[in-house]
């Protein structure tokens, strides 16, 4: 493997992950899932970056996991993971993609399916391609969906019934039909994926980061607590966000009829 096979690119304040096998479909190894967490690591911790797009290079977004490879994981694989501090049982910090304290865009480029189609459900807001397809082919291999996205987060997508039908039958969906369901929120012509999904993450970049921040985790920790659980959390957060110098910043630069300077603190 090469530490090619997954790219990550800064373009002024947004990051760009590309998976990088095209001529295996961009299928995914073990080795790959590793650079993958090197990337959100970085990702994470790395405050200049606002926003964030994942999209693969070629003719296809994944095309699920390399059966050349190990397949489940190795035991030593399988355990790392377990032990992860990053691991919890907490719908926030499950998926790689959720973990990430901004905005994460899916710009699927191609076919998606198998572990392929688990990543896009792990990213806040998805658009496709018209050559998009989508399929969570797992129950077609005697597998079910491997990242756990495919049965808690999809449901919440589309709607329990929805969600079911495509989990269970393996069916692979194409672009229009993603969206009709609300799977993506827009297709647009090939050419002009990657432009449409920049533009796209350049409106988060108009937010207060921090504010943006908890928003994204109350979205998800929203999933898995009561009403009442979820207004208290809303409470400290927003308590918490009035005592930031954004929050200042955001009233004075309302007034003032200015663009505001975000401080992220």
């Amino acid at each position: 493997m090469a530490k090619t096979d997954v790219l990550y690119e800064k373009q002024g304040q947004i990051g760009i992950i590309t998976l990088n096998r095209p001529e295996k479909m961009n299928a995914m190894t073990n080795e790959m899932f590793d650079l993958f967490e090197e990337i959100i690591a970085q990702v994470r911790k790395d405050d200049d970056v606002r926003a964030v797009i994942l999209t693969g290079r070629g003719k296809c977004f994944c095309a699920g996991t390399d059966l050349s490879g190990d397949v489940p994981l190795s035991l030593e694989t399988e355990l790392r993971y377990m032990k992860s501090k990053e691991t919890t049982t907490s719908t926030y910090n499950m998926w790689l993609f959720t973990s990430i304290p901004k905005p994460v865009i899916c710009a699927i480029n191609g076919p998606a399916v198998g572990a392929g189609s688990e990543y896009p459900l792990q990213c806040d807001i998805r658009i496709a391609a018209q050559s998009a397809r989508w399929g969570e082919v797992f129950v077609r291999r005697g597998l079910l969906p491997d990242s756990g996205a495919g049965t808690y987060l999809l449901p919440h997508i589309v709607g329990f019934s929805k969600a079911a039908e495509l989990c269970m039958s393996g069916e692979i969906i194409d672009a229009d039909e993603m969206l009709r369901i609300g799977l993506v929120h827009q297709v647009v012509p090939d050419d002009q994926l990657m432009p449409v999904a920049m533009e796209l993450a350049k409106k988060f970049l108009k937010a207060a980061p921090l504010a943006v921040r908890m928003t994204k985790q109350l979205l998800y920790l929203g999933l898995e607590r009561t009403i009442e659980h979820h207004a208290e959390a809303t409470r400290y957060c927003f308590q918490l966000a009035t005592r930031t110098e954004d929050m200042v910043e955001g009233i004075n630069s309302f007034m003032e009829k200015r663009d505001p300077v975000w401080k992220n603190r």
